[in-house]
């Protein structure tokens, strides 16, 4: 009875867990991406009353950030539902996620809510959904990742998505912070790309941004980062490459234009392929993602020297 009790209740939710990993290897190997969309124009709202203590410590922290998005914060803000459960953290079970399709926050960590707020802050919902650096959940790793990197400038917290934030981190680095910021709390996920466009194809950077999402759904799961580690480790080189692809063309533009040196070019490039994610050890398994030959063979390709080590 037991056993068939087991297989009524799990049954389902193995078959979906099953089952969006299966999607996800697919897009992996995808060469087709839906279109990225401009976001429509937002009512303009200036504020609504606040009742939740932990909100209002929020709005605080956040009003003075140059790009905050009153207007984004405060119309969801008005239907906003925040559902705290106590019971699943009892039983070490952690769930903490705003859905913009139903305008909610999900949370058994206090610690998380202000992760949470950033989305609500930078999400518009009209049947498409724009969150962040993300749309319609495409770009989900990136937009993870940015926000943390946004908990801990301005609000000197955080503790999850490291390695999201760290090619964040990275990413800002060659777009810019003020430009990123700007699209983050605009959900303007289409401008974003037409940045990095500087720099390559926008079938290039789809593929950037599909790799960020396999690597962030992979990283953290114990049993499938072994059973699809040639996955993880693959999408984490190309997204390493594209980075270093990206800002070494940056800093030969900057070199062409007499802004930096030869000697402030290569040191840049050095110190910046240094910061890339190595994912040396995750969950007792070891993975090498780039060596310096390899390094070394990439920037050559562009600017014609090799400038980083030696062979």
């Amino acid at each position: 009875m037991g056993e068939i009790f087991l297989s009524f209740t799990f049954g389902p939710l193995i078959m979906l867990y099953v089952g969006y990993y299966l999607k996800l290897i697919k897009r992996y190997y995808t060469k087709k991406f839906k279109e990225i969309k401009q976001i429509p124009k937002v009512e303009k709202i200036k504020s609504v009353e606040i009742k939740d203590e932990k909100v209002k410590e929020f709005v605080k922290k956040s009003i003075n950030i140059k790009y905050f998005n009153q207007s984004f914060f405060y119309n969801n803000l008005k239907t906003l539902k925040i559902k705290r459960s106590k019971n699943l953290k009892m039983l070490n079970i952690y769930v903490n996620q705003y859905t913009p399709v139903d305008n909610a926050i999900y949370i058994t960590d206090e610690n998380a809510l202000f992760h949470e707020l950033n989305h609500v802050s930078s999400s518009y919902y009209d049947g498409d959904d724009y969150s962040g650096l993300s749309q319609n959940e495409f770009g989900t790793g990136l937009n993870e990742g940015y926000t943390e990197l946004l908990m801990e400038r301005y609000y000197q917290f955080t503790d999850s998505y490291c390695v999201e934030k760290r090619i964040a981190i990275n990413l800002e680095k060659i777009i810019g912070r003020e430009k990123s910021e700007e699209c983050y709390y605009t959900a303007n996920l289409y401008d974003f790309i037409e940045e990095l466009k500087q720099y390559d194809t926008e079938e290039n950077i789809l593929k950037f941004i599909n790799y960020v999402d396999i690597m962030s759904s992979l990283i953290d799961n114990s049993i499938l980062n072994k059973v699809y580690y040639h996955i993880l480790v693959n999408s984490m080189k190309k997204i390493n490459l594209y980075l270093l692809k990206w800002y070494t063309l940056k800093q030969k533009r900057l070199l062409e234009n007499k802004l930096i040196s030869n000697k402030q070019c290569y040191n840049n490039i050095q110190k910046y392929s240094k910061k890339l994610v190595s994912l040396k050890n995750v969950e007792s398994v070891k993975y090498r993602v780039l060596d310096k030959k390899l390094i070394n063979k990439e920037v050559e390709k562009i600017l014609g020297e090799r400038v980083l080590y030696e062979k």
